[in-house]
């Protein structure tokens, strides 16, 4: 369906459940598009766990890195938002071997977006598109509870919502999903709501005047 609608011109938005809709996502992304794409993940995990058994939630970049191997493209992931107690030694190892670039959650406040934007800048000059993927679960649980891996240390609103503008600025993005979203585990719908004003934005910077 993803290919589907990237063949017609249109903009996918593709909302999770966990974050294994991303390597679905990717595959139709990689069906179309024959240039380089990037990866942004807004995430507290790298999501790059062994996957010898099959998918899940944790595995879909290491999926994506292996196809990509499998094509001889390179696998062009940054993720942003690193929480050093949700990864495992082995993880950041993986990082390393894949040869990705990663951002930890102590870098992610308001203060250092200028330094983070041009982090973002230089990954954005080298691709030719990018896709841009959000877990819910990189959001403090103050503002995000309704996941299935909550934590206080994460996001703040604020500080998304200034990547994102700078992330749909560069006028690459080409496709997104929000995944992670448990209604089991919210409180008073606060993640829901943060989900719909995340997925409101981006429709914002991809319709601009025309979104109402």
């Amino acid at each position: 369906m993803v290919a589907k609608e990237l063949e017609l011109g249109n903009f996918p938005l593709v909302i999770g459940g966990g974050h294994d809709i991303a390597f679905g996502h990717f595959l139709g992304i990689n069906k179309v598009i024959k240039g380089t794409v990037g990866i942004i993940n807004l995430d507290a995990h790298f999501d790059l766990r062994p996957f010898h058994n099959g998918g899940n939630s944790g595995t879909p970049f290491n999926q994506i890195g292996a196809l990509l191997k499998a094509q001889k493209k390179t696998f062009n992931y940054l993720p942003i938002g690193i929480r050093k107690s949700s990864n495992s030694a082995e993880l950041y190892q993986t990082a390393q071997k894949l040869n990705v670039q990663y951002i930890p959650m102590e870098e992610c406040i308001l203060d250092n977006i200028p330094q983070l934007k041009k982090t973002l800048q230089t990954f954005m000059d080298e691709v030719d598109c990018i896709y841009l993927t959000i877990d819910l679960d990189g959001f403090s649980s103050a503002y995000c509870p309704g996941v299935s891996a909550a934590s206080p240390i994460g996001f703040q609103p604020k500080f998304v919502l200034e990547l994102l503008h700078h992330i749909f600025n560069s006028k690459k993005v080409i496709s997104c999903d929000i995944a992670e979203m448990n209604p089991v585990y919210d409180v008073d719908q606060s993640t829901a709501l943060l989900a719909a004003n995340l997925i409101k934005t981006v429709c914002s910077f991809v319709l601009g005047s025309k979104f109402k």
